[in-house]
């Protein structure tokens, strides 16, 4: 690499992908590392809260904002950020990942509001410039947000009450680990997406400040959408399991056949074909069994988070990083290591479900599962992560 491609703080600044990506992995690979770190003795605290916590706000929240933060100024034709922006929304994710990871949820909920609010005052200043309308899709990714805001609002209130209604705390856990996730990938895949099938997106319009009549239509039907697996998640968190996970798979799945480029792209395909057919597959999957087996709600969820948003978020972030390095080409091979990669992470999320149904297994268990994702990851990161330092060529 010559010195024209080393990457910069400038370049950071203009694309926080770079650093959010690698922090996104450290959150997944310490979100996990917590199980066995807490079944051989070496922490004290039961880390439910502080998992689920960091997986979705350290994990995909690292490749959320990352992602977010380097395509929304170019989708509005704004100003990028600049490098203090891209440095105060970093720092604000690492203190939030390690506040939950030394069991200080509070704390770690405070400082994620931060992050929150600081997120959403540069996009907003961004938008009131914007030459440029975002693609229809991203009503979802706002709705995303008011999600895990609402949610994390309602958490902040459940540590300093004794006395919220377990309806509360459900829905808290609802807007916040699933709204956050599920509701950017119906969102921003439309758009993204078709490139991967070498298709053009129905999301792309035409640069202009005002919305055409087709884009208010795609807009209104993914708010439709968004409303829905909202109304899912009231009913959920009012016990009515089978109804919330059936409204969020219908709900889902018929986005997906509409506005998804899947089930007319070519049948061969690369690696990242291969994935997100089998994460598609796995989100909604998880739906569906939960429907159908609503005791086995908590194990059976792992099918969606891990198999389809985890699998979703690491074959996004693969096209994200090799296009911005001037690798993209490499893509179009078979690419097996991802294959290989993914397959760990998939093995590793069956094995740690399996424990949740033998209990007699399930420490050992959670230990193997927690040990091959990590792997997983650790393969991914070593074929990806390496070009996030590579800047591509004017």
């Amino acid at each position: 690499m010559d010195k024209a491609n080393r990457i910069t703080l400038e370049v950071v600044g203009r694309e926080p992908f770079r650093v959010f990506f690698p922090e996104g992995v450290f959150a997944g690979i310490l979100g996990v590392a917590l199980w066995p770190l807490y079944f051989a003795g070496v922490t004290s605290f039961y880390p439910g809260q502080g998992h689920a916590r960091i997986m979705t706000y350290g994990l995909f929240g690292g490749f959320i904002f990352g992602f977010l933060c380097t395509a929304m100024p170019r989708m509005l034709s704004a100003p990028a950020l600049w490098t203090r922006n891209v440095l105060v929304l970093f720092c604000l994710h690492v203190a939030t990942v390690l506040a939950f990871a030394a069991e200080k949820i509070l704390w770690g909920d405070s400082l994620f509001l931060v992050l929150l609010c600081v997120f959403a005052t540069l996009m907003l200043w961004r938008a009131r410039l914007r030459k440029d309308m975002p693609p229809p899709g991203f009503v979802l990714v706002g709705l995303a947000f008011l999600s895990v805001f609402a949610g994390t609002v309602l958490a902040v209130v459940e540590a300093r009450s004794e006395e919220l209604d377990a309806r509360w705390v459900t829905l808290q856990r609802l807007l916040s680990y699933q709204g956050f996730v599920l509701l950017p990938i119906l969102g921003i895949g439309p758009f993204i997406l078709p490139r991967f099938f070498g298709l053009l997106s129905p999301h792309d319009f035409p640069e202009a400040l005002a919305p055409p009549g087709a884009w208010k239509k795609k807009a209104a039907l993914a708010l439709g959408a968004g409303v829905l697996i909202e109304v899912s998640f009231l009913l959920e968190a009012r016990g009515w399991f089978r109804a919330g996970h059936a409204i969020r798979f219908v709900t889902t799945l018929v986005y997906l056949i509409l506005e998804f480029p899947i089930q007319r792209a070519p049948k061969a395909s690369n690696a990242l074909g291969v994935s997100l057919r089998l994460a598609f597959a796995a989100l909604v999957g998880g739906f569906v069994l939960i429907a159908l087996f609503p005791a086995f709600r908590v194990s059976l969820l792992h099918l969606t988070l891990i198999g389809g948003f985890a699998v979703i978020t690491f074959t996004v972030a693969t096209r994200v990083v090799f296009g911005h390095s001037g690798n993209l080409e490499k893509l179009k091979a078979r690419n097996w290591w991802l294959l290989v990669a993914l397959g760990l992470m998939l093995l590793g999320m069956a094995t740690r479900i399996s424990g949740d149904f033998w209990p007699k297994i399930m420490a050992s268990h959670y230990i193997y599962g927690a040990v091959m994702w990590i792997a997983g990851v650790l393969l991914w990161s070593s074929y990806v992560l390496p070009k996030v330092w590579q800047v591509e060529a004017e």
